[in-house]
């Protein structure tokens, strides 16, 4: 079954890290931290033909919310909510038990101190 793993953080530190790295231009050390954590575990997931997919998000700043309105959707710059945590990666694996997909998602709170909301993907037809 497939899951998505979704990363959250606080959004001021990940603003913090954006300015320093914009700023110095070196990356902050807890960010390369973090990207070598995320190239061990991919290697890893890619061997055990856990992997599917994955990508980082930009900033909340460059996004474009769509919300219902009277009469057509209305297009908003920002984010979807107001909220301390961003969401700001993401990941699909493949696993066999939802206690191995929570097992991964665990690694990676221990790594980076992030949140990760576990979710089953549905297939094609609405089924988990």
């Amino acid at each position: 079954m497939k899951y998505m793993l979704l990363a959250y953080t606080n959004h001021e530190a990940w603003a913090a890290a954006t300015r320093e790295w914009t700023t110095t231009g070196q990356m902050p050390a807890e960010v390369a931290a973090a990207c070598a954590f995320f190239a061990e575990l991919g290697q890893e997931l890619v061997a055990s033909g856990e992997f599917v997919a994955t990508e980082g998000l930009a900033d909340p700043a460059h996004s474009r919310t769509v919300r219902p309105s009277a009469g057509a959707p209305v297009a908003t710059d920002g984010p979807f909510a107001e909220s301390k945590d961003v969401l700001v990666s993401y990941g699909i694996v493949d696993c066999a038990t939802p206690e191995r997909a929570a097992e991964i998602a665990a690694r990676v709170v221990a790594a980076t101190g992030d949140t990760v909301e576990v979710r089953p993907l549905m297939n094609q037809n609405g089924e988990l």
